[in-house]
């Protein structure tokens, strides 16, 4: 659309409109109608400009916090090109499986049906992934992963791997979180409270495995299952504290994380354990239901990637994206209106990511068509992305039995250990 900016340009379009001149009334005339049909060919341009999927699987059911913060990361990424990629609109379409693995199982189907689909992003919940890693590698369901942390979701066996993530990986995670408890904490007898469940089976390995390196024992271990209730993590907890324990290695989501918290919190303060926890308690509203106090009697600490909107000084990028958050989604008046603030970070980063990867292959419409070309180029990122927890270099490459780290974008060293202040929110420790 023309720009109207000069003094000149107003006077002559005074003039036009007063002047009873046949010329005038033409040119008016001619520009409206100028004007209608570029609008109306804008319109129909937009009406008709084919649209290409991310399916965003997760559990809209019981962590929407952590869903909702993932995609929103995704979308500030992908409005800053205006939601097109060569001239295809980009949309995120939210899939909720409830934390189900059969739920998600259909989506990865529904998602192969749709030959518009790109990808698959997925959420908080490594259970889906590990349990049907072997389907989603078999029928070629490109899946980036900004949460889940559990060790084999990226290790399926094959050079044609299907599972790229930009996360904590547990298999990095858990010396991470023992070394921190005996170095940082004095922990002399740690013991493992662990979910009972394939995420819970990833950390028991790379715990077990940190621990022995160490001297420590590897048997000292507690699971539980999912929907804990209060009595039985009280009864777990006293269990735990008998067998000498003077810390715990937590491996928990929101929803069994409180109740557990607030059992050991509600012990004596001589037999209160420190908690050092993995970041699923982070994935919900922990910091409303566990107060403050609570958390302080049990010192607790968990893990985090080394970016906080919270920490500053902001990096400019930093502040560029918090500002672009604030704009696209009003309730965000600040850092502290970041829920679960992992998910946004991750999700932005992964898709920007995916953006680098979509401008080294030629789309022709029929997304289907491109999924191995997108994977190939995920793997083959060669100029620098700058995001929010670093620049990445080449982040991700052929997987093999010799790079098995292969399709993980991050490493320890960008790993930071976390707490919640006194207003709930997340501060990393430096």
């Amino acid at each position: 659309m023309m720009k109207i900016n000069s003094k000149k340009h107003a006077t002559q379009k005074k003039r036009s409109f007063f002047s009873f001149g046949c010329f005038g009334r033409s040119s008016t005339l001619l520009s409206v109608a100028a004007f209608f049909s570029i609008l109306l060919f804008s319109m129909f341009a937009a009406a008709n400009q084919k649209t290409l999927y991310l399916y965003h699987d997760a559990d809209w059911s019981n962590y929407i916090e952590a869903s909702e913060s993932i995609w929103r990361g995704v979308n500030v990424a992908l409005q800053e090109v205006d939601y097109s990629v060569q001239g295809y609109r980009i949309e995120v379409v939210k899939k909720n499986h409830s934390g189900n693995v059969l739920r998600s199982l259909d989506n990865a189907k529904t998602f192969l049906e749709d030959k518009d689909a790109l990808a698959v992003i997925s959420g908080m919940h490594s259970q889906p992934l590990i349990k049907n890693r072997e389907f989603i590698n078999k029928n070629k369901v490109l899946t980036l992963v900004p949460w889940a942390a559990g060790g084999p979701v990226t290790r399926y066996p094959s050079l044609e791997n299907w599972v790229f993530r930009l996360s904590v990986d547990d298999t990095k995670a858990g010396e991470i979180l023992v070394d921190y408890a005996l170095d940082q904490k004095g922990c002399q007898s740690p013991h493992m409270l662990l979910a009972d469940n394939p995420w819970g089976d990833s950390n028991l390995y790379s715990m077990g495995k940190a621990l022995t390196s160490r001297g420590k024992d590897a048997t000292a271990v507690t699971r539980f299952n999912w929907n804990l209730k209060r009595y039985s993590a009280t009864s777990k907890a006293s269990d735990i504290i008998a067998s000498g324990a003077d810390c715990v290695l937590l491996v928990a989501n929101v929803i069994e994380g409180i109740e557990i918290v607030k059992a050991f919190a509600s012990l004596e303060p001589s037999e209160r354990p420190s908690i050092i926890s993995h970041w699923g308690i982070t994935g919900g509203d922990f910091h409303h239901q566990v107060s403050a106090q609570e958390r302080k009697a049990v010192d607790l600490t968990f893990i985090q990637t080394c970016f906080s909107f919270m920490n500053l000084p902001l990096s400019a990028m930093g502040q560029e994206v918090l500002n672009k958050a604030m704009a696209q989604f009003p309730d965000i008046r600040s850092p502290s209106d970041i829920v679960s603030p992992v998910g946004f970070i991750h999700g932005y980063d992964i898709t920007r990511l995916l953006l680098a990867a979509l401008s080294n292959i030629s789309l022709s419409g029929n997304a289907a068509m491109h999924r191995d070309e997108l994977r190939i180029a995920l793997e083959n990122i060669n100029v620098p992305v700058e995001g929010l927890v670093k620049t990445y270099n080449k982040p991700y490459g052929q997987y093999s039995a010799a790079q098995v780290d292969a399709h993980e974008a991050l490493s320890s060293p960008d790993y930071c250990m976390a707490s919640y202040d006194a207003s709930g929110d997340i501060v990393l420790e430096r």
